[in-house]
């Protein structure tokens, strides 16, 4: 079986939207397909290091439309959890936003190490400034 072929769809809901705050992927996989198998298709599709998966079998349900009754197609749910500096993308507009707030962050740890060099370097000029004053001090009262 194909590495393309075992993930069929990211399954999108509420609950599913939670876990991913935990770097847990919901997707619907091949009925077939085991945990190491889902492991490196993840990986190689998504280009993310993968520390858990587990899975679980939808069975099939029963339906009706109208005087029509039938059965939903049974499936195989996994739950994959990625590592913590790794995240996966399911919308467009949520990778730009990801980009501007680490370009965000990047020029805010900037301005703060620019800022603590400059405290450093007032302390700095203020120490060489009060050994200059002893010494002119001490010069003096000889």
């Amino acid at each position: 079986m194909e590495l393309t072929q075992i993930i069929r769809k990211p399954i999108l809901t509420e609950k599913t939207n939670l876990l991913q705050q935990e770097n847990k992927y919901t997707f619907e996989v091949d009925y077939h397909a085991n945990k190491y198998q889902i492991k490196n298709a993840v990986e190689f599709i998504f280009q993310v290091k993968v520390e858990n998966v587990n899975t679980i079998k939808v069975g099939k349900k029963a339906k009706r439309i109208g005087r029509y009754s039938g059965f939903t197609n049974r499936y195989k749910k996994a739950i994959v959890t990625v590592a913590k500096e790794d995240k996966i993308v399911f919308y467009p507009n949520e990778a730009e936003a990801q980009d501007e707030v680490k370009a965000a962050q990047k020029s805010a740890k900037i301005q703060e190490t620019k800022q603590a060099d400059k405290a450093s370097e007032e302390k700095l000029a203020q120490k060489i400034a009060a050994k200059k004053s002893k010494k002119k001090s001490s010069k003096d009262e000889k």
